[in-house]
């Protein structure tokens, strides 16, 4: 009976130690097969530790270096374009030289008499748009200089060197103020080009003159503002804006106190496009002078007048009522490139006693060039081919 008990007692052991073996081993395999986690963990961190911002050795083959890379090729073409070219006189003012210049080969041709000659001279003159008085002026000159005189080469430099001494006789330089900043009073009338011109005059004076500001005080029309903002940060100018509907002279008022508290060089003042018929329309602008001169003494310096040249002789009365508001000192001739009808600046010279300041060339905003009798009188004379070398440009039409 003893050995039994001492068999069974041995053979419990037995089977008690084979399981506690059994138990360890299978803890074991456990344990090691759970192993390989812990150590894949380093190898996800080395993916992701590009994304953090300290270990630097770590981000060479993360995300962040493709990206650095990228950015200045966006900035650089921008900042290293170069600006283009304006368009030449000779381009924009190819509509008008081809008319005026057929229309003089047929008078200086078309008949061997010189009374012929001039009254198709004179017809010439008023088809391109000089007007009747500047005309009959021209023709009389060259008559009178001439004589009986029939040779079209000689007739054609005489009236070359007449309308040439009309332009220059208008001529005079703007004159800007001892100190403080320079004011120009923009008007015109709707449709005149006015705003889009105040841009492009912006842009050249930020780079002829230095920091400008442009007064929104078109404060009529839907948009006008909105419209003027958009131009100025493309000529990198400063605006000085009240919401639509305020008083045009207030706006005026904020831009010049505006301008000689910051020191600007230049002032635009943007106004509303008038009929020019309007009185009341033409008494805000004689109050945007005066508040304009209660800030700064003598100013506006200058108040130009923007004129549509494809509006031919209508621009006269424009200017003649304008000129009854306010003093104006010279024309901006909008979308002469658009027109057959740039003899008008002539008329304007003529009649008007007042100089061309800028000419409109095309759309962009490099495309308002100032004035030049001398190149006008070249550019208006010269055969088209001779015009238009030296550019690979068209003008906008």
């Amino acid at each position: 009976m003893l050995a039994f008990e001492i068999a069974v007692i041995c053979l419990s052991s037995l089977v008690l130690g084979a399981g506690l073996i059994g138990i360890g081993v299978a803890t074991q395999w456990h344990l090691r097969k759970a192993k390989p986690y812990p150590m894949a963990a380093p190898r996800q961190a080395a993916v992701a530790a590009p994304r953090q911002p300290e270990p630097a050795g770590e981000s060479l083959a993360g995300p962040k270096p493709q990206v650095e890379p990228a950015a200045p090729a966006v900035r650089e073409p921008a900042a290293q374009a170069p600006p283009r070219a304006s368009i030449r006189l000779g381009l924009g003012l190819r509509k008008t030289r081809e008319n005026f210049l057929s229309r003089l080969r047929t008078a200086l041709t078309r008949s061997a008499r010189a009374d012929d000659i001039y009254e198709g001279l004179e017809e010439a003159l008023i088809a391109a748009d000089v007007g009747v008085d500047a005309s009959l002026r021209l023709t009389s000159a060259v008559r009178t200089k001439l004589g009986a005189v029939n040779d079209p080469d000689r007739i054609r430099g005489a009236l070359k060197d007449e309308i040439g001494a009309i332009l220059e006789a208008a001529e005079q330089p703007p004159g800007p103020p001892t100190a403080g900043p320079f004011v120009i009073l923009m008007v015109g009338v709707n449709g005149a080009g006015k705003t889009t011109t105040v841009a492009k005059l912006a842009a050249r004076f930020k780079l002829e003159r230095g920091s400008v500001i442009v007064a929104a005080a078109d404060t009529f029309r839907a948009a006008a503002i909105e419209q003027l903002e958009v131009w100025c940060t493309r000529a990198g100018a400063q605006i000085i804006k009240h919401k639509q509907g305020s008083d045009p002279a207030a706006v005026a008022f904020d831009a010049v106190k505006a301008a000689v508290a910051r020191k600007a060089d230049v002032v635009l003042i943007d106004t509303a496009g008038r009929i020019q018929t309007k009185t009341n329309l033409m008494e805000e602008l004689k109050k945007i002078a005066r508040v304009i001169d209660r800030e700064i003494p003598g100013a506006p310096h200058e108040a130009w007048l923007v004129l549509d040249a494809t509006t031919g002789q209508n621009a006269l009365s424009q200017a003649k009522l304008f000129g009854e508001a306010v003093k104006i000192t010279g024309i901006v001739l909008a979308k002469l490139d658009s027109t057959a009808k740039g003899g008008i600046v002539i008329s304007i010279a003529q009649q008007l006693k007042l100089p061309v300041r800028y000419v409109g060339l095309g759309e962009g905003i490099e495309d308002l060039r100032p004035f030049d009798s001398r190149e006008f009188v070249d550019a208006l004379f010269s055969d088209a081919e001779e015009g238009d070398s030296g550019s690979g440009r068209t003008a906008a039409a």
